[in-house]
């Protein structure tokens, strides 16, 4: 017989960033280049650890310029919850262009959501880092959920 035969919800809301500590805290990424696509360089960013206990349940990654930058692409990583300076233990999950954006106090800066839609087994980590450095960089927000 199947398990789960009900659909399975996370019990606490995690909103996560590079800080961990909240919306748009800490440092951003892309201010230094992590050029690598095995996701060891030391320029990626952890984004989001996965609960100690149950996992966590990722919806998607939001993007927010923090200022002035030229274009580039985040690439985003899943590690297995072991040293991130292992290469076998981070997989590629994804890329995102971040274009170049201009900050002005007239007009917003641009926002992008990139869908994730998985679910991380208890220990696993997401990290994010950009191709190129840019100058005011980006901040990353992950929603999801606890389960």
């Amino acid at each position: 017989m199947a398990a789960n035969t009900t659909p399975i919800f996370t019990n606490v809301p995690d909103h996560s960033n590079n800080a961990g500590t909240g919306f748009y805290s800490g440092t951003s990424i892309g201010t230094a280049a992590a050029n690598d696509y095995t996701g060891i360089d030391t320029d990626y960013q952890l984004v989001f650890t996965a609960d100690a206990t149950d996992g966590s349940y990722v919806e998607r990654i939001r993007f927010v310029s923090r200022g002035t930058n030229i274009a580039t692409v985040a690439r985003i990583f899943l590690n297995n919850g072991s040293a991130v300076g292992t290469a076998t233990n981070n997989q590629m999950y994804g890329q995102q262009s971040l274009p170049a954006t201009t900050a002005i106090d007239t007009a917003a800066t641009v926002e992008i959501d990139y869908p994730m839609r998985i679910a991380l087994a208890a220990g696993e980590r997401i990290y994010v880092g950009c191709a190129t450095a840019v100058a005011a960089g980006w901040s990353v927000v992950v929603v999801g959920g606890r389960y």
